[in-house]
């Protein structure tokens, strides 16, 4: 009588009632944990792209009036390659408006959402062979930490 008990349980729990059972019960205890232990560095962010990134990465660039769309091209070259890059984000290119007088005519501004993303793009032969391409000196952009990110804020009307 006990053996039929317990071929009658395990039949019940591994059916398909039982398995959606279980399943249910895995994702709920698994939502509970996410949801009542916010830190981001214990648990995966549900909702990555809603929270501030932390890592940017500047560059300044002297380049003379006549290499001007030349640098442009090269540096579209390995834009392009770094948007193919894990953890990549966004970058920017941005031309000072006085060419001639200014110390630095260009500025790149990248953002990743860590820093060991962007070294990791880093070790490529393609990497090596663009970077060489744009500049002949050195190319080391200065990693900075996100500290204020007005972004997301709401506009108020003052009234």
């Amino acid at each position: 009588m006990a053996l039929k008990a317990d071929a009658t349980l395990a039949n019940a729990f591994f059916s398909v009632h039982g398995f959606n059972r279980a399943v249910a019960l895995g994702m709920g205890i698994a939502w509970g944990y996410a949801f009542s232990r916010p830190d981001p560095d214990v648990v995966y962010d549900v909702f990555p792209l809603q929270k501030a990134q932390k890592f940017v990465f500047i560059q300044g660039y002297k380049v003379k009036e006549e290499d001007r769309y030349a640098f442009e091209a090269r540096w579209k070259d390995l834009a392009r390659y770094y948007q193919v890059r894990q953890g990549y984000l966004f970058n920017k290119l941005v031309r000072a408006k006085h060419f001639e007088s200014a110390d630095y005519q260009y500025f790149d501004v990248m953002q990743w959402s860590t820093g060991a993303a962007f070294r990791q793009s880093q070790k490529t032969a393609d990497y090596t062979k663009l970077r060489d391409n744009l500049m002949s000196g050195g190319y080391s952009p200065t990693m900075y930490k996100v500290v204020v990110n007005d972004t997301e804020a709401e506009t108020t009307s003052s009234a």
